[in-house]
């Protein structure tokens, strides 16, 4: 098995777990919900259909009690005894269930006791009905439906109509009509089990577990996705990254994002190609880190074993040394020492340069002036050599903008090549015109020389950092390698770019351009 499968079947077997558990999770809560939601439908709808039918049935059989007291004369005054009218109270119900055939009728005295009813058993559970729910229905201040006590049921309650009954003006009892009675209890009770209910909870049972299924199928699907995600995540946390970017690969126009998920997957992509992109840097940064103190080591190394030789046998054999030698000596010491001065500055300059550490403070200054300062530095060096300077300034009076300090250092280190590298008597040509490119907004320089050149193999990578070492070990130059990579970085921070031309034993012509100040 490779590293790459071993180090992947945990991210599946991660990847399994999560989507079992958060399926497995979502489809329990929706089943639950819509369970829940269905058992709920069916009793609020079987409650919404009770009072239904309950306000309907009150509403319709609202006047029949007044009807019937109205029409029969239920209790009469005789003297101080009242009497009740056992016939009318028959007669009035057999009315009363043509009428309604789930109606009974109670006829109640000024109390709420139960005078008499037209029942065929007197199978009461109590004697008394509360008069509350009546006087409310017969001042009319009802709000449907409105229920009263059930004389067959001790603590049931069923919608009713309700009327007085007056004689001479004064109160005499109540007439109490129970609209859903026993035998609308006895109908119920056979319907519990009837087809249309049976088909009913049926339905219901079909449609959850339709609801379940295609909740169960959603969720597969978008959690399938989290789970891609979630391996991609991993793989990330695994620091694969390659692997992480290739689960989660956009195309190079992503599209809108549909859902929170498409949302968080382009931005778990954004995020790992900018920290993948930060680890190659750093890996970059790392080997660069690698060669430059492999680079700087030999470098340092170098002047530092040669001072340290000279001024060792400066000590052991100074008795026996005669003026010549030992000045000799510290001659080459000192020129090694000031090899490692320039490489040390060289280093610090590089750095802050690399690290962008260091900004170009931009002013408007005389390329003129700046031109002649620096060839006055090479005077005596071009002198020794018999080289010949010449500065042809097309551009008068050329003004441009730019960071003084750090243009001079560039005309520095391409002087300082340019005389290095010519061979006596020979000629270094500086001139200053107008880009080509940009006549009115730049200014071009070139600085070009009749030296030994640049053969075509090592040209693309003059500006790296120390491409003269090895060159420098033949030549005794006393170069650093540094100088043109300096020169390119600081250019950079201009917005500008140098160009190279040089053929192999005929000379060199470095040109780049500044933004004109005119």
């Amino acid at each position: 098995m490779t590293p790459a499968e071993s180090a992947t079947q945990p991210a599946e077997r991660m990847q399994k777990g999560l989507v079992g558990t958060l399926n497995t999770r979502l489809s329990l809560a929706l089943m639950f919900i819509v369970i829940a939601v269905g058992v709920a439908v069916m009793l609020v709808s079987q409650n919404w259909m009770r009072a239904y039918y309950e306000e309907l049935t009150q509403k319709l059989n609202f006047s029949i009690a007044m009807y019937v007291t109205d029409t029969y004369s239920l209790i009469t005054q005789n003297g101080d005894t009242a009497r009740v009218q056992v016939d009318a109270i028959e007669a009035l119900a057999q009315q009363a269930m043509v009428i309604n055939p789930l109606a009974e009728v109670y006829l109640l005295d000024a109390r709420g006791n139960i005078l008499a009813h037209a029942l065929q058993d007197d199978n009461l559970a109590r004697r008394s009905i509360p008069l509350g729910p009546l006087q409310d229905f017969i001042r009319g201040d009802i709000e449907y439906p409105l229920r009263g006590a059930d004389p067959r049921h001790m603590h049931a309650e069923k919608v009713f109509s309700a009327a007085e009954i007056r004689q001479n003006g004064q109160l005499q009892g109540y007439l109490y009509v129970i609209l859903g009675g026993q035998l609308y209890d006895n109908i119920e009770d056979g319907i519990q089990d009837s087809y249309s209910r049976s088909m009913v909870l049926v339905a219901i049972a079909v449609i959850t577990l339709a609801a379940i299924l295609a909740g169960w199928l959603i969720f597969r699907l978008l959690v399938r996705r989290l789970g891609m995600l979630s391996q991609a995540m991993h793989s990330f946390s695994e620091q694969n990254l390659d692997h992480c970017r290739s689960d989660l690969q956009q195309p190079a126009t992503a599209p809108l994002p549909k859902d929170e998920i498409d949302l968080l997957a382009q931005t778990f992509e954004r995020m790992s190609e900018k920290i993948g992109m930060q680890f190659e840097m750093l890996r970059e940064a790392d080997q660069t880190r690698r060669e430059l103190i492999s680079n700087v080591s030999h470098d340092l190394r170098t002047p530092l074993s040669t001072i340290q030789g000279y001024l060792e046998t400066l000590l052991i054999k100074n008795s026996s040394l005669n003026e010549t030698e030992r000045m000799e000596f510290l001659r080459t010491a000192m020129h090694s020492s000031h090899r490692l001065g320039q490489l040390i500055q060289d280093l610090f300059e590089l750095s802050k340069l690399e690290a962008k550490q260091m900004s170009a403070s931009c002013e408007r200054f005389s390329l003129a002036e700046l031109v002649f300062d620096t060839i006055q530095e090479f005077r005596l060096q071009a002198e020794a050599k018999n080289i010949h300077i010449e500065v042809v300034n097309l551009q008068n009076n050329a003004f441009v903008y730019a960071d003084i300090s750090l243009i001079q250092r560039v005309f520095e280190n391409l002087l300082r090549n340019a005389v290095t590298y010519t061979p006596e008597n020979g000629e270094i040509r500086l001139q200053i015109e107008a880009d080509a490119a940009r006549p009115q907004d730049a200014v071009s320089i070139s600085i070009a020389d009749n030296g030994q050149g640049i053969s075509p193999e090592h040209l693309p990578y003059i500006f790296d950092r120390f491409y003269t070492q090895q060159q420098a070990k033949s030549t005794n130059t006393g170069s650093t390698g540094l100088g043109l990579a300096i020169v390119k970085r600081i250019l950079e921070l201009h917005s500008s770019e140098i160009e190279v031309q040089s053929q192999l034993n005929q000379g060199s012509c470095f040109r780049f351009s500044l933004q004109s100040a005119a």
